[in-house]
């Protein structure tokens, strides 16, 4: 059927853009040699789509079961019990078996949930699995804890729904883009001038094919976009996280200076040599540059510093919350000790201060006011305050409070995170005004050919 339909709709392009027979013939060759790769897309679009619903579901399922039954193994069953027939329900399945017929000393429970997160790699799975398998280890309050991950989880659900909703609209106007300009192109060829048909020509025929080709790599690129694992989309590189804040705090500000005079003279000097030769424009230029140079090592320190903070709000609300898990059996330092296991990369380094310091110092606030203090970032400055008067014992409320501050921090991570998710579709607003620039290039080159061939029959006509 698809087959009859590209046949059908390419028979109706030919004749909207007067094709000769073998540039239509090489053109449906080759639409129909693509078309297994869009078809490959669209597979892909919808199996990502199903297992970012079925992480979801699985997620609500299993907190919702885990309040109720406080143990992994019966929480499984009940999730199993729950959930529809598919993969999530198969390696359910396998989890339970693998916690049934395990008898050896290993971590049979860690195990039994690793198998569903090899399924769906998920940092949000992960962590409700790793806070399931704290509280049964360990025991401890889970109301308020399965509270804020069902919020964060939500959060997450409705900026990852979000986003596909967006991308759908912008693929659809691409595909109204490129309709629009090869419709365009098409009219120019029926306008009435001169009984002139231009068609023929070489030159534009071989133009036709090109803006088609390039016209249906605008559109596998734009399901490229459509056809993303959304379930790893929010996963960053935490070996690149830690190498950039330890690139942050060895800066060597004198070193970075030095080099700045360097480039600020030699853009003196070109300056000078310009204004010498009477070129004030260039002149101009240089002295403007000059200043750039004389200032680059602030301008790259303040740029570095805006992109860690960008990140480190996107991450410390998620180590918060896991910290918070924690404090639910354990004081803050032991807290802060063990979070250091799943804490991320570009924490990591301040993290390992601050316990180090508290081991020498268990009563001093300076250690937490100083963490990450490099950025003045005030959620972080209040989060550890909160932290200090809790392991003061000077907070009567501290859960209360605690959550009500990972709320707050939740709502930082969900805005940063959806400017973010904007960010890696904005290709998607080139792909809209690509198809412009093809269809612009044909008409180009269809206004040179007609007026070549007006000239062309004047020239006879006037001999």
């Amino acid at each position: 059927m698809i087959y009859a339909l590209i046949l059908a709709g390419m028979y109706a392009l030919s004749l909207m853009m007067k094709m000769h027979w073998v540039t239509a013939l090489g053109l449906t060759g080759y639409l129909l040699l693509t078309l297994k790769q869009h078809i490959r897309l669209f597979e892909k679009m919808q199996e990502e789509t199903k297992r970012f619903g079925e992480a979801a579901g699985y997620l609500d399922t299993f907190l919702y079961a885990f309040v109720r039954e406080e143990k992994v193994e019966r929480t499984l069953e009940n999730v199993e019990a729950a959930l529809e027939e598919g993969t999530m329900r198969e390696k359910v399945e396998d989890a339970i078996d693998h916690l049934h017929m395990t008898y050896d000393e290993s971590d049979v429970m860690r195990e039994s949930l690793a198998i569903v997160e090899e399924a769906y790699p998920c940092s949000r799975i992960s962590a409700v699995h790793d806070f399931a398998v704290h509280v049964e280890c360990y025991g401890g309050e889970i109301e308020q804890p399965v509270r804020l991950l069902l919020a964060d989880k939500n959060r997450w659900e409705n900026r990852i729904r979000l986003s596909m909703k967006e991308r759908k609209k912008m693929f659809t106007d691409i595909v109204m883009s490129i309709a629009a300009s090869l419709i365009i192109c098409g009219i120019i060829l029926y306008l009435p001038v001169m009984n002139m048909d231009i068609s023929g020509n070489v030159l534009s025929q071989i133009l036709t094919a090109v803006v088609i080709v390039l016209d249906e790599r605008i559109l596998w690129r734009a399901q490229k976009y459509m056809a993303v694992d959304w379930l790893s989309l929010e996963v960053t590189d935490e070996k690149e996280d830690e190498e950039k804040i330890k690139s942050f705090y060895s800066y060597d500000e004198k070193k970075d200076k030095r080099m700045s005079i360097i480039l600020a003279l030699l853009s003196l000097i070109g300056t000078a040599v310009a204004f010498l030769f009477g070129k004030k424009a260039l002149g101009a230029l240089g002295l403007l540059l000059s200043v750039l140079m004389a200032n680059q090592h602030r301008v790259g320190r303040s740029l570095a510093r805006k992109n860690m903070v960008k990140r480190i709000k996107c991450v410390f609300p998620g180590w918060l919350l896991d910290l918070v898990l924690l404090l639910q059996s354990e004081n803050v330092q032991v807290s802060l000790s063990k979070s250091r296991a799943h804490a991320p990369g570009i924490l990591s380094r301040d993290l390992e201060l601050l316990t180090d310091r508290l081991l020498m110092e268990p009563e001093s606030a300076e250690p937490y006011h100083d963490f990450l203090k490099e950025f003045h970032i005030p959620e972080v400055h209040s989060a550890m305050s909160m932290l200090f008067s809790i392991s003061m014992g000077n907070s009567s409320h501290g859960d209360q409070q605690m959550g009500e501050l990972i709320s707050r921090n939740l709502e930082m991570l969900d805005a940063a995170e959806t400017e973010r998710l904007k960010n890696l579709c904005s290709g998607m607003y080139l792909l809209f005004l690509a198809p412009v620039v093809t269809a612009s290039m044909k008409l180009v080159v269809d206004m040179a050919v007609f007026m070549l061939t007006f000239i062309g029959g004047a020239g006879i006509g006037a001999l």
